[in-house]
């Protein structure tokens, strides 16, 4: 009994001893002459105890003097394990030389002073699955960062306590926080964001999306390494198990991060794409996990595709040159491969054409004479909004038994999803009790018009919320309710739009209508729009939801 007793005890200490080791945890980055080491350093010069700076002044040695604090010294104010310094939102400023950035979260700035300030490491790693909302600032950097780098960590191992070596190639790790980059300069290094996530079973429903954005930034001499795998860790009750997967693209953004690229250069790429969007889900903060790029140019890039997504929706790329012939046109079955998004927009004509007391508005596509239908119309009236109409099959929308003197505009917005440019007409109808057929056309023009209000219909609204289903689900059945008011709209056929397939439903006693959407078979998070196109009582209504498939 003693023997057990002496035993447990021995494993108790030992399990201690080992744990506080896992608190001094070093990280071996590739060697590089000029690195300043900033973890783990015997530095003892200290940054008052009752002062917040709002800027700090870092050197590039390890002197006190110099021209501002030592590295050492400027990260101990970040610190939140102790005590912070530097002011919210405050800047570090370091002088020309090689450094590393710590594992350090808040909102803060790190503003290089030289052309030579250049960052050697840089990786965030989460600890939760939740956004804390921080704000870090990168601006006049250079990012060189090794492919590999080895992490030891402490690791609980029943029945014993044990170290275990974790291998992460990325070079750049972003998780956690939202990250903002300036000016700054890569070369030669991936960016991952997203991977603890991707690397748990459980998706905690509650999880913000987190934002990372570069402005006037450069991606310069990327070329992706086919020789080395890439790793992500699950910590488990009993080990660590390494699962390897592919990355091989310059970005690869895992759900629930959103980037943006904005007046960026990329040049020189080898890789399968420039960016991987492998998530596209919503967080609870209403960010939705995509790749924007506007605005930059691509040179020299040997890329299967800039944008590698799951779905269209996961990318938006508009508004960038390009050294190669970059079409609209898509390329595999999900994942996609995507060069452009910018959709040229063709020209629409609304045809006016008055019978008897009606008015017979026409919508139709200029270089197909195709009608338009499902899109809604404004009239306005004396400066107020008369109705908002939604085209039927035919592409029309008809004003029925008008009597008096009616100065209209009609007015279609265009839609960039589908192409079509905005188009408005503007006419003046007198009405008596019988008529003659007058017709005019739009050519794409907006003037103001008065004219007086008719009997207004009563207003309707759709009442939905988002969804999950499940991808083995054949059929996913989904209701929604349509009311005026407190009172339910009956019997009157409403529409669900999503992913270009159109579903019909039609509302019963108590106003509700559902669908039966059978063409959502994959992951992802959809876009889906419901419409009441409104009728001689009701207005037009219409309602954007998101479906998940899981």
């Amino acid at each position: 009994m003693k023997k057990r007793i002496i035993l447990i005890l021995l494993i108790f200490t030992l399990s201690i001893g080992f744990v506080s080791a896992s608190e001094n945890t070093t990280e071996t980055i590739s060697d590089h002459s000029n690195d300043v080491e900033l973890i783990n350093s015997q530095n003892q010069d200290l940054i008052k105890d009752d002062v917040k700076y709002s800027d700090i002044y870092v050197n590039s040695s390890k002197e006190v003097n110099g021209d501002g604090l030592s590295p050492e010294t400027a990260y101990k104010s970040l610190s939140y394990d102790t005590y912070t310094k530097l002011e919210d939102n405050g800047t570090i400023h370091l002088a020309e030389g090689h450094y590393e950035i710590p594992n350090e979260r808040g909102n803060y700035i790190i503003r290089g002073m030289g052309d030579n300030t250049v960052i050697t490491s840089c990786w965030f790693q989460t600890a939760t699955d939740t956004n804390d909302n921080k704000l870090i600032t990168f601006t006049n950097l250079t990012f060189d960062i090794p492919l590999k780098r080895e992490v030891y960590q402490t690791v609980w191992i029943v029945p014993q306590v044990s170290f275990e070596t974790v291998h992460e190639y990325f070079s750049i790790s972003l998780d956690g926080p939202n990250f903002r980059f300036i000016n700054c300069t890569f070369i030669n290094s991936s960016i991952v964001s997203g991977q603890y996530l991707n690397s748990i079973d459980y998706q905690n429903p509650t999880m913000d999306s987190t934002i990372k954005s570069f402005e006037n930034c450069k991606f310069l001499n990327y070329s992706y390494n086919t020789t080395v795998k890439e790793y992500y860790k699950k910590l488990g009750y009993e080990s660590i198990r390494h699962t390897e997967f592919e990355a091989s693209s310059l970005i690869t953004s895992f759900q629930y991060s959103k980037f943006i690229f904005d007046k960026c250069v990329f040049d020189n790429i080898t890789a399968e794409s420039v960016a991987d969007s492998r998530g596209g889900l919503m967080g609870t903060n209403g960010v939705y996990g995509e790749i924007i790029i506007q605005k930059s140019s691509f040179s020299n890039c040997n890329v299967t595709g800039i944008v590698k997504a799951q779905q269209i929706s996961d990318c938006k790329i508009e508004g960038c040159t390009y050294d190669f012939n970059a079409t609209n046109d898509i390329s595999g079955e999900s994942p996609l491969y995507i060069n452009k998004t910018d959709i040229p927009l063709n020209e629409t004509k609304l045809t006016i054409t008055t019978k008897d007391n009606n008015i017979i508005i026409t919508l139709t596509d200029v270089n197909s004479t195709r009608p338009i239908a499902d899109v809604e119309i404004a009239i306005i009236n004396n400066d107020k909004v008369y109705s908002y109409e939604i085209t039927d099959d035919n592409g029309q929308v008809i004003l029925n038994d008008l009597v008096g003197t009616f100065n209209f505009e009609f007015s279609y917005p265009g839609d960039d999803v589908r192409g079509y440019a905005p188009s408005s007409i503007n006419k003046t109808f007198t009405f008596t009790k019988s008529q003659n057929t007058n017709q005019s056309t739009s050519s794409g023009s907006t003037n103001t018009v008065n004219a007086p209000a008719k009997t207004v219909k009563k207003v309707s609204k759709i009442t939905a919320k988002k969804a999950t289903f499940k991808k083995s689900k054949k059929v996913k059945k989904y209701t929604i309710t349509l009311k005026s008011g407190k009172s339910p709209i009956k019997k009157v056929k409403v529409l669900l739009k999503v992913k270009g397939k159109t579903y019909k439903a039609t509302t019963n006693s108590k106003g509700k209508a559902t669908f039966k959407i059978t063409k959502l078979t994959k992951k992802g998070t959809f876009t889906a729009k419901i419409t009441f196109k409104g009728n001689g009582y009701y207005k037009a209504s219409g309602k954007t939801i998101k479906i998940k498939i899981k």
